[in-house]
């Protein structure tokens, strides 16, 4: 007993005291850290679960998509097929097969373009194609 109060009477004991206090601050300011880190890892982790979710979900919308587009894909190919559209011609639409048919055959012209100058400069050249963007040329299906 004597040998404490000496400590105290030293300050020995405040000196403890203060050590005991400083360590437990530092394992409070480690715990709480470590907490924090904590939360961050499960609120991580729950962000991933969810996405990974959100993923699968959209991964089974693009499979029924899918297989919605190949079925209309098929009924497409289905309708477009001439013996369909035969029948329908003749089913929904009433029409028959023509009794006589003609045939007009148009000779086709040859165009003859002017030569053009050997030397032409960048104007004209730029001039040409834009007005070129808005021609079209009509063959026959010869």
């Amino acid at each position: 007993m004597y040998r404490n109060n000496q400590n105290y009477d030293n300050g020995q004991y405040a000196k403890n005291t203060e050590n005991d206090k400083k360590n437990i601050y530092i394992y409070l300011i480690l715990l709480t850290i470590c907490a924090i880190i904590l939360l961050v890892y499960i609120s991580y982790t729950l962000k991933i679960n969810n996405l990974s979710y959100k993923i699968e979900k959209v991964q089974n919308e693009i499979q029924v998509l899918e297989d919605k587009n190949h079925k209309l894909s098929i009924k497409v190919s289905n309708l477009n097929s001439l013996s369909q559209i035969d029948e329908i011609a003749r089913t929904e639409l009433n029409m028959i097969e023509p009794q006589s048919m003609h045939t007009l055959v148009m000779q086709r012209e040859e165009i003859q373009l002017a030569s053009e100058p050997e030397r032409r400069f960048f104007l004209s050249q730029v001039t040409e194609f834009f007005s070129n963007l808005g021609t079209v040329r009509a063959y026959s299906p010869e």
